[in-house]
This record gives C-alpha cells, sequence and structure tokens, in this order.
C-alpha cells in the first residue's frame, strides 16, 4: 500500500463516534496537526459538521490555510454488537471497522489525491475491543497509526485471570502492531503497565478543550446570571450519574434550608434512564418545588437539549463561581477541569482518581469522599472563602494546570508523530 509521500505530510483522522466529546477532539485535533504543517483527511459520521467545526477552530487558533488542508469524508456506522452490549463489543464487528475504515480512507485518498502518511484515532478504543491482534492494522491500513487511548483503567487490577480475561476483552494486545507510532492517554498514573503490555511508548496527553467564548453571555448564561441574583454560582453541565449529579441536589437541597447565598445549576442533557426508579422520583420532587417556587436556589430544566456550541456552552460555564467536578464511580479526566482552570474558578471533586489527584495537586480546589453531601457543602463554603481543609489559603496554581493540559502541549505532541514520517 505503500506511495511515495508529498512534501507536505497527511494525516488521516479517523473516529466512528460523533456524540459528547468526540466532535471536540475532533475539531482540536484536526487543527493540531494543520498547525503541524499537515494536511488532514477526516473519516467520521458527520463530515459537514466536522469541516464547519475543524475550520472554525483553526481559524480561531490562527491556523492559516485551513479549508484548502482539509478534505472531510463520510464513515460508515457500524452494527451492533453480537454481544447486545457497546457496537464495539465483538471481534468482527472491530475487525469490520477496521476494514471500513481503511476502505474508506483508500476512498477518500483517491478523490483527494492525498495520501496519509500516518493514521490517527483520537478514540481508540473503538478499535479495540475484543480484537487483541497486533498484525491487524498491518492487514488493514498497511501504514504507521497511532491514537489516543481513554479507557486504560484496568491497568490498576492485580494481576489475576480475570484481569487476564478483561485484557483480552480490551485488546490490548492489538496495540503491539509494529506499525504502531505511540499511544496517548489522559490519565497518565498507569503508564508504566501499559508500556509493559504493549511495549509502545505511552504519552500523556493534555486534557484540552475548547475555551473560545462569546464576547456577551449568551441566552442560557443570561437566564442563569438573573436567576441567581448576585449568589455564588455552583454548576454542572451535563446531567449523569457519573458527574454527581444526585449528589449536588442533595447539597442544593441543604444549602436551601440553610438560606446560603448560593445558586446551583444543573444545565444540559438530563440522562433520565441512568436512574432507577426511587431517585426519578427524588429528582422530579425537587423539579415540582422549582416550579412551584418553593425551591428558587436551583436551576434544572428536565427536558433541556444540548448546548448548541462550544462558545455558548462556556459562556455558561464562565457565570459558575465553582466547578462541580465530584464524579461518581469514575476514573477519568475530565475537560471540565481545563475549563475551570481557564477561567479561574475552583472545582469541587471526588478525592482519589484522576480527577481528585489532579486538583489536590495543583490546590485548584478540594476534594470530598464520594457522595459525601455534607462535606461537599462545607468544602463549597472553603473555596468561596479562598481557604483548604487547614484554613490556609488556597492558593490555587491555574497557570500550571492550563501549562500542563493547554493546546500547546497537544501541538507539541502531534507534531511530533507528524515529523517522525518513515
Amino acid at each position: 500500500m505503500s506511495r511515495p509521500s508529498t512534501s507536505r505530510p497527511t494525516v488521516a483522522l479517523i473516529d466512528p463516534l460523533w456524540y459528547g466529546h468526540h466532535p471536540m477532539y475532533f475539531s482540536q485535533f484536526t487543527a493540531s496537526f494543520l498547525n503541524a504543517g499537515a494536511r488532514v483527511i477526516g473519516l467520521c459520521p458527520k463530515p459537514e459538521a466536522a469541516t464547519a467545526e475543524a475550520i472554525a477552530t483553526a481559524r480561531y487558533r490562527g491556523i492559516p490555510d485551513a479549508e484548502t488542508r482539509i478534505s472531510m469524508h463520510l464513515l460508515p456506522a457500524g452494527h451492533r454488537s453480537w454481544f447486545r452490549g457497546r457496537f464495539e463489543g465483538d471481534p468482527w464487528r472491530t475487525f469490520q471497522r477496521w476494514k471500513r475504515a481503511a476502505h474508506a480512507l483508500e476512498q477518500a485518498e483517491e478523490t483527494t489525491g492525498w495520501f496519509a502518511d500516518l493514521v490517527y484515532f483520537p478514540y481508540l478504543d473503538s478499535y479495540l475491543r475484543f480484537l487483541p491482534i497486533a498484525h491487524v492494522p498491518a492487514a488493514t491500513f498497511g501504514r504507521p497509526w497511532a491514537g489516543l487511548y481513554l479507557r486504560n483503567h484496568h491497568h490498576d487490577e492485580q494481576p489475576s485471570i480475570k484481569r487476564a480475561l478483561r485484557f483480552l476483552a480490551k485488546g490490548d494486545a492489538l496495540m503491539r502492531s509494529d506499525l504502531c507510532r505511540g499511544i496517548g492517554v489522559l490519565d497518565e498514573r498507569f503508564n508504566e503497565s501499559l508500556h509493559a503490555y504493549t511495549g509502545q511508548t505511552i504519552t500523556a496527553y493534555p486534557d484540552a478543550t475548547n475555551t473560545d467564548i462569546t464576547p456577551e453571555p449568551t441566552g442560557l448564561a443570561k437566564t442563569i446570571l438573573a436567576e441567581a441574583r448576585g449568589r455564588k454560582i455552583i454548576g454542572l453541565i451535563g446531567l449523569e450519574r457519573r458527574k454527581g449529579m444526585l449528589t449536588l441536589l442533595k447539597v442544593a437541597q441543604e444549602a436551601h434550608r440553610l438560606n446560603l447565598p448560593w445558586f446551583f445549576v444543573c444545565a444540559g442533557v438530563f440522562g433520565r434512564d441512568q436512574f432507577n426508579a426511587e431517585e426519578q422520583a427524588f429528582i422530579d420532587g425537587i423539579v415540582d418545588e422549582i416550579r412551584a417556587g418553593r425551591m428558587d436556589n436551583l436551576h434544572f430544566d428536565p427536558v433541556a437539549e444540548r448546548i448548541g456550541t462550544d462558545a455558548e456552552f462556556n459562556s455558561l460555564f464562565s457565570t459558575f463561581d465553582v466547578a462541580w467536578t465530584a464524579y461518581e464511580g469514575f476514573h477519568g479526566s475530565s475537560g471540565a477541569l481545563t475549563k475551570a482552570a481557564e477561567f479561574g474558578m475552583p472545582s469541587l471533586a471526588t478525592a482519589g482518581e484522576c480527577i481528585g489527584g489532579r486538583v489536590e495537586r495543583h490546590r485548584i480546589g478540594l476534594t470530598i469522599p464520594e457522595g459525601d453531601s455534607g462535606r461537599a457543602l462545607e468544602a463549597i463554603r472553603r473555596m468561596l472563602d479562598g481557604v483548604d481543609w487547614q484554613d490556609r489559603p488556597l492558593s490555587p496554581n491555574y497557570d500550571a494546570y492550563r501549562s500542563e493540559h493547554g493546546l500547546a502541549r497537544l501541538d507539541s505532541i502531534l507534531a511530533a508523530l507528524v515529523t517522525e514520517r518513515p
């Protein structure tokens, strides 16, 4: 499959998913490769949207000629797994995902006249599940590749038969491919184990995020500021169980009982099916209290839609005085910490795991035991007063966190992949 490369390198960026963080990652990685002087062939479910977002991101970052160096193409969707779980979940479907992506890339190369020197997967997990066969990349793409691996937390488990089976199910052995040029992770705690298992260079990526913001508050941000009426705002965007939403609601209830001058925000799409019947009844009761005017310290719209653009998201986020990142049953990184550091606000986090460790290391907030609403209320009080648990000045090191998780680091990491062309 080898073909002579032109003087300008070309990267194929491939992601079969288009929800949550996927569009943002796709546009940011595209911009970083463009910044390194490369052209980008993008394969994804929504090429028109990807083109618009990538060009907007490149313009915002001052990267020239983006329109002439981007070519986005449709990546056909896969079929549901035989195992009836996540659609990535069986060997045949995962192998077919490689085959479809390789075929789509060949078609895109014929259309553009560009040949991809490097294939990059910003969500590598989709191309590993149940396929621990290192020869697959050579049998499909036959060229250098790299990717970002998000769900690497099984490397924290103690050796056991269960752990060995989980490694097979995760498909980590595929990363032993001779064509692999490196694996990125957002949670760096398990790099040594991942390197030992795959033999690859493991790089801790910044949890970089878009911090573009509108000059004036957008509609929802204006609404929140009006409803808050000068009270301090504690906010969460994305109403999911794992984000500790139930605990936040309990804190809001207690703050209302104590008549504290705080206002809580639960914004974004409500994942109702993530909660059991009892929890749904609790949530519905709070919504009824809000609608009846008996609880005026909480914004919660159970039928709200996804916040439209990154700029609108950031406009809302920037109204917060404290970012709620007290996630529960969650091991990974969070771009919310990066946004909070960018806007200079403290974060409330669950102790332990990736998020809690970063908050404590950089002193960019306080941590609490998982699901502890009482400690959460006290932590919020302390952060608003600017002190830690020992009554010392919090002295958050936002600059260090911004540097560690900024776009400049992402640019440097991805540029190195482009310059390492064989």
